[in-house]
């Protein structure tokens, strides 16, 4: 069976580590996507993540958003500032940047990709 999602990963200069994923959304795409963030974060050690999320399909709930996010926490991404842009279903993100935030890692949303190459660059000041 084909994976539901691509992801490539690519190392920019300054040390931010860009993850663009594609494919159809669900919970465990979601998580098998950053499951494999971790994995090349632990393995690049990047001054800053950018995710590119291109996922298609019906946006997670609030509460999956929770699930992901309390399987990410405490796997190494703390203190990496972390832009995720999301051009598509951007509604509920603000429910993962919240939970994000609260479990301790640096996160923002963004529908544009320029908006997050701003905020990255500013928090490298």
């Amino acid at each position: 069976m084909e994976a539901p999602f691509a992801i490539h990963f690519s190392r920019c200069p300054d040390g931010v580590l860009r993850a663009s994923v594609a494919g159809v959304r669900s919970l465990q795409a979601t998580i098998a996507y950053w499951d494999a963030i971790l994995t090349e974060s632990g393995r690049e050690r990047p001054t800053a993540l950018m995710v590119l999320d291109d996922l298609v399909g019906e946006e997670l709930a609030a509460s999956e958003w929770k699930q992901l996010v309390q399987n990410v926490a405490g796997r190494g991404l703390e203190g990496i500032p972390i832009a995720h842009v999301k051009p598509f279903s951007f509604d509920q993100m603000s429910y993962c940047e919240r939970y994000a935030n609260e479990a301790g890692l640096i996160a923002r949303t963004f529908r544009r990709k320029n908006d997050a190459i701003a905020w990255l660059q500013a928090r490298a000041g």
